[in-house]
C-alpha cells in the first residue's frame, strides 16, 4: 500500500473503526453479493386483466420507492444499534408503503413480487432479532432502489449499488467474512468502472479522482476485516457525492 494511502487511512477512516466493529456477528444465513436486475414491465395488466402497480401515478411510485429504500436504511442503522423496537416501528412504516402499491385484490405486479418477497424474509428477521435482518434490509433497499431508478432514471442504477456494496462491507468486516469481504471488492471496482463514463460526462472530475485513486485503491489493497470496516462508512459517504454529481 503506498504511504499517501496509509496516511489518507490512519488520518481519515480511523473515527468509523469503533461504529464498524460494534455489530455483532450473529448472521444466520449470507446476504446475496449482487442484486438481481430487475425489468419493469410496460404492462399495467396483472394475468388476470386487473390493474397493477399502475393504480397511483408514476412520481407517486417513484415517491413511495423511494421513502421504503429510505425507511430499509435506517432500519438497517437501528438494527446495527440493536434499538429493535424502533426498527419494528419503521419496519410497519415500510410495510405500509409496500402494501400502498398493491391492488385491492392483494395481487401484486410482477416487479413487486421480489421486493414484496423481501420485506417479508426482513419482517421475519427484525422480529427475532436476528442480526441477519441488517442483511435483509440492505437486500429491501437495492430492490427499492433499482425499482424507483428504472421507473424514473434520473442517475445510474450503479451509484445505489455502490452504496449496497458499502453497507456489505461493513456487513461482512464485522463477521469477520474475508472470502466475502474480498468479493464485494470486487463488485465494488465493477460497479465503479460502469459508472465512471456517467460521472465524467457530468463534470464530476474531483469526484473521479477522489473515488477512484484513493478509495478504491483503499478498497482493493486491504488484507482484513479491520481495514475493510474502516472503509465502509468513507465509501457510503462518497456515495452521496457522487448523487450530487447527477442533481445539479
Amino acid at each position: 500500500m503506498k504511504p499517501v494511502i496509509n496516511l489518507i487511512l490512519k488520518a481519515s477512516l480511523v473515527g468509523t473503526l469503533s461504529l464498524s466493529l460494534s455489530v455483532q456477528s450473529v448472521y444466520a444465513s449470507p446476504s446475496p453479493i449482487s442484486v438481481p436486475v430487475i425489468e419493469v414491465s410496460d404492462s399495467n395488466d396483472d394475468v388476470n386483466g386487473t390493474k397493477a402497480f399502475a393504480i397511483v401515478s408514476k412520481d407517486e411510485q417513484v415517491a413511495t420507492l423511494n421513502q421504503i429504500g429510505e425507511y430499509s436504511k435506517t432500519i438497517y442503522n437501528l438494527i446495527k444499534t440493536n434499538n429493535w423496537t424502533e426498527a419494528k416501528n419503521h419496519l410497519s412504516l415500510l410495510k405500509a408503503l409496500s402494501d400502498h402499491l398493491k391492488t385491492e385484490k392483494g395481487k401484486t405486479d410482477v416487479n413487486l413480487a421480489n421486493l414484496d418477497s423481501s420485506i417479508t424474509v426482513l419482517q421475519s428477521t427484525v422480529a427475532a432479532k436476528n442480526h441477519q435482518a441488517m442483511c435483509d434490509a440492505n437486500q429491501v433497499s437495492a430492490i427499492a432502489d433499482q425499482l424507483a431508478m428504472q421507473l424514473e432514471p434520473k442517475m445510474p442504477l450503479e451509484v445505489a449499488m455502490l452504496d449496497y456494496y458499502g453497507r456489505e462491507l461493513e456487513i461482512w468486516a464485522a463477521d469477520g467474512n474475508t472470502a466475502r469481504l474480498k468479493n464485494v471488492a470486487g463488485k465494488i471496482r465493477e460497479t465503479w468502472e460502469a459508472l465512471r463514463p456517467s460521472i465524467q460526462s457530468h463534470g464530476g472530475s474531483p469526484q473521479l479522482q477522489k473515488f477512484d485513486d484513493t478509495l478504491i485503491a483503499l478498497v482493493e489493497t486491504a488484507s482484513s476485516p479491520t481495514e475493510y470496516s474502516l472503509l465502509a462508512a468513507p465509501v457510503q459517504g462518497e456515495v452521496n457525492n457522487l448523487r450530487k454529481v447527477f442533481q445539479q
